[in-house]
């Protein structure tokens, strides 16, 4: 099927098979495969009535299993006429939703805009979702994101601690062209309806707790913070759905690798680093810059020592998905590569060896007259994997802290001449971007080549 061809064909970087306009991409396209834990969404379009025949399906099939082999990288959504049609009824802007809820505890502010604050509960979103899906989104920067870390945390906390989900969730912020509020007795219970909403904050809450596929008592436990804001009487020159939009969803996100500055090892490397002259950012802030010559950041360091280990699986995960090295920083395999053996000297054995490597792979990369087919996918998708082999060599032959940099691009040249031969007879018929990321495959890759590398050198 041309559509699965075509799918393979950019996978492999075959870019002399695509014209130009396909072509004009090429440097964002090769950017994003080559980007960490990158999810790969095909959609096939097509003009008839009901999904396509088995034939066609066990070829996509096929493929998104054989990209699926290490971890989820592709999904398929299929959009037949019927499909079609109902997105052209519906219109670009869609139908608007208008929500009738119930707030506890609520309060109510009248400046700048009209709005009101209180909880929500997970019964009330939960119907939200399965009235509306993503329709509730429209005005939102980001609809669902599917299976991500935070949705996964999100997931956890309604199984495991429901009633403590208003301490842990960030909750929802929603804007409606009209909000009105039905006569309450009291602050501790209000209704409300909001007319032509969206919510502009929490789209990853709502579907979560809307999708959520356990007990119905869990759900029933857990209650959501909740903004809604009238836009009524908002001035039209103030843009404030806009702004509003745009700042609840720009504010800075805690990531993993932030954590790991609480780590008492991170500020000991610190140290350590500056007694050599070096200055090691583990801190992420708008002024830090990337690593340079006298410069190292978390993440080089982070993957220098994971393919210095010359563990295959740590130079598959370093490449695959940099950031489970700082999930959690009290166990592997964060353990593995920073802990009270890690020292400075070590860390910079490493990064620099690194940097020579990459220098002798992007130095190949730069003379290969076409850059395509397996052997430009193994320098690109197999960077990691070949600095491990390296390491390794290294490590055996006893070359020692010291090892000169010609010896060190010496051995990458080698290691790189015969990764080739390695893939080409065992794995030539594979995505060269899932195979570097599949822990078995790699280890078999590793093997081969180290035996044959240890030979040579």
């Amino acid at each position: 099927m041309k559509f699965c061809t075509g799918v393979k064909d950019l996978i492999n970087s075959e870019w002399g098979r695509f014209n130009a306009l396909v072509n004009a991409k090429r440097v964002d396209i090769e950017l994003a495969l080559s980007t960490f834990d990158v999810k790969i969404k095909t959609i096939l379009i097509h003009t008839g009535s009901g999904n396509i025949q088995e034939h066609a399906s066990r070829c996509i099939e096929d493929l998104i299993s054989i990209m699926n082999d290490s971890s989820e990288i592709m999904s398929l959504d299929e959009i037949n006429q019927s499909n079609i049609y109902k997105l052209l009824a519906v219109g670009v802007a869609g139908r608007p939703v208008d929500l009738e809820f119930t707030l506890t505890n609520w309060g109510k502010e009248d400046h700048p805009l009209e709005a009101y604050y209180g909880t929500i509960t997970g019964t009330e979103v939960r119907d939200w979702w399965l009235a509306h899906k993503e329709r509730l989104f429209e005005r939102n920067l980001r609809s669902v994101l599917g299976k991500t870390d935070v949705n996964q945390e999100i997931l956890s906390t309604i199984e495991n601690r429901p009633a403590d989900f208003w301490l842990f969730n960030n909750g929802i912020t929603l804007v409606a062209s009209e909000v009105s509020k039905k006569v309450a007795a009291n602050r501790e219970f209000g209704s409300f309806r909001a007319d032509g909403a969206s919510i502009v904050n929490g789209a990853q809450t709502v579907s979560t707790i809307g999708r959520f596929p356990g007990s119905e008592e869990n759900i029933k436990s857990v209650r959501i913070p909740i903004r809604v804001i009238s836009l009524k009487n908002a001035p039209q020159e103030a843009h404030y759905e806009e702004l509003i939009t745009r700042s609840n969803n720009m504010q800075n996100r805690i990531e993993g690798r932030d954590f790991v500055t609480q780590d008492r090892e991170q500020g000991r490397l610190r140290l350590e680093m500056a007694l050599e002259g070096y200055s090691y950012n583990v801190i992420r802030s708008e002024v830090m810059s990337t690593s340079t010559g006298e410069s190292v950041d978390l993440a080089e360091a982070t993957v220098s020592l994971a393919c210095g280990k010359a563990d295959p699986s740590l130079a598959v995960l370093a490449k695959r998905n940099i950031g489970q090295f700082w999930s959690d920083t009290k166990k592997s395999p964060y353990k593995a590569i920073f802990n009270s053996q890690t020292s400075a000297t070590t860390l910079l054995f490493c990064v620099k060896i690194m940097r020579c490597i990459d220098k002798v792979i992007h130095n190949r990369i730069k003379e290969m007259q076409r850059k395509s087919g397996l052997r430009y996918g193994v320098l690109v998708h197999g960077n990691r994997l070949i600095s491990s082999i390296v390491f390794n060599i290294i490590y055996v032959k006893n070359y020692g802290n010291l090892v000169e940099d010609e010896i060190v691009s010496n051995i990458s040249s080698s290691v790189i001449n015969l990764i080739f031969y390695v893939v080409e007879e065992n794995y030539s018929d594979n995505f060269m971007a899932t195979l570097f990321k599949n822990t078995d495959k790699s280890k078999v890759v590793f093997e081969l080549t180290s035996e044959r590398a240890l030979l040579e050198n």
